[in-house]
């Protein structure tokens, strides 16, 4: 079944799927609201066999526009704006095997107290990459059996991909 099939009928049991104006590495890319995110995946994989997470990262989209660093001349003209977003958007890239088809999942949360559920358990490669997303950007995985730092030390004061960070000298400077 090819993906826009697979896009139209999620979109049918799921307000709110669009599909995303730029897409992610060429991939179909489609826009989830946060609260249906475990859902949608949920059906990617019972439904129609996505069985691999090849990825989970976070862009941080402040409001302020003197937090954001200017975007490079090379980047095309259609790249997104972060004016007044004020959110976290997460990415996830994932596949089915036996079709080769994969997508592209984009979803935002607000930046104070970010929290979406987990995909562990349905992706058992949730683990490790929800916890380098909680680690570096600070955004709370519900569900997740153990978040926890994983790149940085458990004394590490803020998270060091966040728009806003402030790094403190420490001893490992």
């Amino acid at each position: 079944m090819p993906a826009e099939e697979i896009f139209l009928n999620l979109q049918a049991s799921f307000a709110g799927l669009v599909k995303s104006e730029a897409q992610v590495k060429g991939y179909p890319t489609w826009t989830v609201p946060a609260q249906a995110l475990r859902p949608v995946c949920d059906r990617l994989r019972t439904k129609f066999s996505f069985d691999y997470l090849d990825m989970v990262t976070a862009v941080d989209w402040p409001a302020s526009a003197g937090a954001v660093t200017q975007v490079a001349a090379s980047a095309p003209a259609a790249a997104p704006t972060a004016a007044g977003r004020d959110v976290f958007e997460l990415v996830y890239l994932i596949s089915a095997l036996s079709s080769g088809i994969r997508v592209c999942l984009r979803c935002e949360i607000p930046r104070k107290e970010p929290s979406i559920h987990s995909l562990y358990g349905i992706y058992m490669a949730a683990d490790w990459q929800e916890r380098e997303v909680y680690d570096l950007f600070g955004i709370n995985f519900e569900g997740h059996p153990n978040l926890k730092r994983v790149l940085t030390p458990e004394t590490q004061q803020g998270h060091p991909l966040r728009k806003d960070y402030v790094h403190v000298p420490d001893s490992y400077d």
